[in-house]
């Protein structure tokens, strides 16, 4: 089965309307698009993103095609450049299946428990509570928090799994351990930063610290990190030998790791291939429309910078 993963969208239309119309270009045949939480948040576009991911996983019952062209119509796509656009959003009709992230949960009135916002994205999501439409707040208040893909031994989280509530920063993959990755392959997000990692019962080892050399990525890793990362973009899945992996599928909206282009991971669990895929869209539009909702100037330079 082939399964195409995105997190951390954060209100960014440009962004995604970028990234769904290079799935549906490059990655034939996809059975489901996995979307780990963070649809709002930072971005000046919540509703419009919320719209496109209701309409990923429940379909035009949901969202009408009407408005999902309407969204699509960004004034720098030309007229062929929508119609694909829409053309992509039927191939992907009702092959999303979407769990929700921190920001989801904050804008619906329910912080997380462990941890408080900082400032700025404290601000930009009180503006999205005021802007959200009942339906999209219906929407994203429903959202489980973590989800097991049958029996496939691999699940969605957007932080960690055994405390999804916490929404712990899995900066690599520091706070967790083999005991607390409850499936053979977990997929997050959370901290904006593509990677992946291999879990055993001996030791942490790092598998990939993808797209950016592990000496730049943090300085904090642990030394057996430093000396094992390497820097790669797809590689194959082992379950063989009991080992676990977390995969961090970095974000489509907000990227961190010192690249603008939004990221996504194409996962095929029969061949246990996986593949890390970047996207450039129109940041400048994407910042633009920050700062004209008057949202914090740092979220508008984050998105031109990818940190």
């Amino acid at each position: 089965m082939k399964n195409v993963i995105i997190s951390d969208i954060h209100s960014n239309v440009d962004a995604l309307l970028a990234v769904i119309k290079e799935i549906a270009d490059k990655e034939h045949d996809i059975d489901r698009l996995l979307i780990v939480g963070d649809i709002v948040g930072y971005g000046a576009s919540p509703n419009e993103c919320c719209d496109i991911i209701r309409y990923l996983v429940y379909g035009r019952r949901e969202v009408s095609l009407e408005n999902i062209y309407k969204i699509s119509s960004q004034p720098y796509l030309s007229p062929l450049e929508r119609d694909n656009l829409l053309n992509a959003f039927q191939l992907l009709e009702k092959k999303g299946i979407a769990i929700g992230g921190n920001h989801d949960r904050e804008a619906v009135g329910e912080p997380s428990l462990t941890t408080e916002m900082n400032p700025v994205a404290k601000i930009a999501i009180d503006w999205t509570k005021d802007l959200l439409t009942k339906k999209n707040l219906k929407f994203l208040r429903r959202l489980s928090l973590r989800m097991k893909l049958g029996k496939e031994e691999f699940e969605i989280v957007h932080s960690t799994p055994a405390y999804p509530k916490g929404y712990e920063y899995a900066k690599n993959a520091g706070v967790l351990k083999y005991t607390n990755l409850w499936s053979k392959v977990t997929f997050g997000g959370h901290t904006h930063r593509p990677a992946a990692y291999i879990y055993t019962k001996e030791i942490r080892t790092v598998n990939a610290s993808v797209l950016i050399p592990a000496d730049n990525y943090d300085m904090r890793l642990m030394l057996i990190e430093k000396e094992s990362t390497n820097k790669v973009e797809s590689f194959h899945i082992d379950l063989s030998k009991g080992w676990k992996y977390y995969i961090n599928v970095g974000s489509v909206g907000q990227p961190r790791d010192g690249n603008a282009c939004g990221c996504y991971v194409v996962f095929d669990s029969s061949s246990k291939h996986l593949c890390f895929k970047r996207v450039s869209y129109n940041t400048e539009v994407a910042s633009k429309k920050i700062l004209e909702a008057k949202l914090p100037n740092e979220l508008a330079q984050r998105v031109l910078k990818g940190v």
